[in-house]
């Protein structure tokens, strides 16, 4: 199946830069200019629905024409990825060693396997929903770079798990009935983990790179930048909070020296206080930027 989803736009950057203030009020934007959103926080500790000014809630909730806005949340994750591969887990387990369902619950508090199936629920959504866009906040870069990386490697360590399981069922001289259906099982999460991969390179995904005008985080945003287009395509920059003081000058010039020609740079300038709420976010971005980065979305 293709993506029914037209575009992702995927936010990434460190903690405090405004990732989630600037992907909330974008979504609004493309919200009131007639497109579909669906927009998705994937950091576990939610503050979109107080940019938004909501009530926190487990499930979607539509909070404007055109606009659907969801906040994941850990146990809501682990308890669907239960849902999705408990079974699947348990009979191979169970295939190899003397293990009881409870191995289920074992492999869900595994390190990995949240960030690992918030990739596989986000890929979910661009193929099952119909909208124009999936406007995705990301967690804080570190974390998001780390739920990458847990994935490429998901994908690599289940090309081996065959030749493992292969290996064990032959030591423990395991009865051969029904052998077949757990080594389909492990290579069919190889194949769905490398679609997952192919999903974030794909063409319909947009990343975007969100950072402010000050030392730390210049210094970050390049990190990022490398160790991010290794899994993204990163199309876009928003500078934001910028307020064209001295240092603030000196660093916007390092941007664009650093990212001219490698991505499309905005400046989003600083609201005292930040804003929040749906009329407050309008504020954020520009119709000028609107248009830009539609034309290349769209």
């Amino acid at each position: 199946m293709g993506m029914v989803v037209k575009s992702v736009l995927s936010f990434w950057g460190k903690g405090g830069v405004g990732k989630t203030t600037i992907s909330s009020a974008f979504a609004v934007a493309l919200a009131e200019r007639g497109y579909s959103v669906y927009l998705l926080s994937s950091d576990f500790m939610p503050s979109m629905h107080d940019v938004l000014e909501l009530p926190l809630t487990y499930e979607p909730v539509k909070v404007m024409d055109n606009l659907v806005v969801e906040q994941l949340f850990e146990d809501k994750i682990i308890d669907l990825w239960k849902k999705r591969f408990g079974d699947e887990v348990y009979r191979v387990a169970s295939s190899i060693f003397p293990v009881g369902p409870e191995i289920i619950d074992y492999v869900a508090g595994a390190p990995g396997i949240v960030e690992e199936f918030t990739l596989y629920y986000i890929y979910e959504l661009s193929r099952n929903l119909t909208c124009d866009v999936i406007v995705w906040d990301t967690v804080a870069t570190g974390g998001g770079l780390r739920m990458l990386k847990i994935e490429k490697e998901f994908y690599e360590h289940l090309g081996e798990a065959v030749k493992l399981y292969l290996k064990v069922k032959g030591v423990l001289d395991k009865i051969r009935t029904g052998s077949e259906e757990p080594l389909k099982l492990i290579d069919s999460w190889r194949l769905l983990a490398q679609d997952v991969l192919s999903f974030l390179k794909n063409a319909s995904h947009f990343a975007t790179l969100v950072s402010r005008p000050f030392p730390i985080d210049f210094q970050v945003a390049v990190r990022a930048y490398q160790e991010l287009s290794q899994f993204v395509p990163i199309r876009f920059l928003f500078i934001n909070m910028v307020s064209f003081s001295g240092e603030e000058k000196e660093y916007l010039k390092k941007f664009e020296e650093t990212f001219e020609g490698k991505l499309d740079i905005f400046r989003v300038p600083r609201f005292d206080p930040s804003p929040r709420g749906i009329n407050a976010l309008r504020k954020l971005i520009s119709e000028k930027d609107l248009e830009k980065i539609e034309s290349v979305v769209f």
